[in-house]
């Protein structure tokens, strides 16, 4: 195992795998599994139940924590938390913990930056700095899971970067914490969100695994989107949308837009006639999302205004929703990281 290998880059078949080329039976592959994601314990020396030489050999390669945690963890329960992790080479990365009561979901970062360059989101200000591994990935869930009282239930894909840029590491973390023999979360309650990558949407509709599909769409006509999305001159609302129907016919599930609402910028009765009309015949469902204002000029509507956007796009053939932004008073919204310690000086 090389020293930038983690053992939370493979899957548990691979662990198996790994320890039988390692001179061990395939069940201390599952043993050692239980350790890290049953009982939490990532520190090879408390496995009691190894073998001293596996012990040893784990514990010389220094290879099961890949972050650390820059965050105090929240002071209650039912307390969104936002997460500053550090990695190895020094970048750090934001995760955000959003519980309720019958969820407690983690949103989870896929880069560090973001090539993409929408310019309501924070995280366009860092730039790219490089793709997480798949321990990286999972490593946010991990070390969250820690601070909680119950277990992890749902995780989103919508912390730092464009997941379909980094698809291969991504699917495979996702993979991980899907596994009966790692978190057991649920396909279902893993959800990919995407500013629209074409091929990224078509790749992820021929996979065989459950995992969900959101799309940050944000404006209704290519104008409004091209505007703070660059992502929609190359990939405009026409061929995002077929790409969009290719997945629902073909894996039979619902996708879900979001919809950041800006003041001034996407919400006139124009957009929300645009909205019903583009997404009119899909299989969809819309959550509309008050902007989190940040270090931008863009601007927070009122909620007089949200409800009045609400209501005209109600009137669609789609159930559309208000996501209220739990981590608002945590500058904390999901697709609007930044990290603090990135920042030039």
């Amino acid at each position: 195992m090389t020293n930038k290998e983690s053992l939370k880059d493979l899957l548990p078949e691979e662990i198996e795998n790994r320890l039988q080329t390692m001179g061990y039976p395939a069940w201390r592959g599952r043993q050692l599994c239980r350790w890290i994601y049953k009982n939490s314990v990532d520190d090879p020396g408390q496995m009691h139940t190894l073998p001293k030489s596996l012990r040893d050999e784990l514990k010389d390669s220094g290879n099961l924590s890949v972050l650390y945690s820059l965050t105090k963890p929240p002071t209650t329960p039912f307390q969104t938390k936002k997460f500053l992790f550090r990695l190895r080479d020094g970048l750090a990365i934001e995760s955000v913990y959003i519980p309720a009561q019958t969820r407690k979901t983690v949103c989870v970062s896929s880069q560090v930056g973001c090539v993409m360059n929408c310019s309501f989101c924070q995280t366009a200000k860092m730039g790219f700095k490089r793709n997480l591994s798949p321990a990286e990935i999972i490593d946010q869930v991990y070390q969250i899971s820690r601070f909680t009282e119950s277990p992890i239930t749902n995780v989103v894909f919508m912390g730092m970067g464009e997941p379909f840029l980094n698809f291969e590491n991504v699917i495979k973390a996702s993979r991980i914490l899907n596994h009966p023999l790692a978190f057991n979360i649920g396909a279902r309650h893993i959800t990919l969100s995407t500013c629209g990558i074409v091929p990224g949407i078509l790749h992820f509709a021929e996979l065989p695994y459950q995992f969900k599909l959101a799309v940050s769409l944000n404006g209704a006509d290519d104008a409004v989107r091209g505007a703070i999305m660059p992502v929609n001159r190359q990939y405009p609302l026409s061929e995002l949308l077929k790409a969009v129907k290719f997945y629902t016919d073909k894996t039979h599930r619902r996708v879900t837009f979001e919809y950041v609402l800006i003041k001034g910028v996407n919400m006139s009765e124009k957009d929300a006639e645009n909205l019903i009309r583009l997404l009119s015949g899909l299989d969809c469902k819309v959550n509309l999302i008050p902007y989190n204002e940040t270090r931008s000029h863009f601007m927070r509507p009122g909620d007089d205004e949200v409800e009045r956007f609400f209501t005209r796009v109600d009137r669609g053939s789609f159930p559309v929703t208000i996501r209220k932004s739990e981590g608002r008073a945590e500058d904390a919204a999901c697709g609007q990281l930044y990290a603090d310690e990135l920042k030039p000086a």
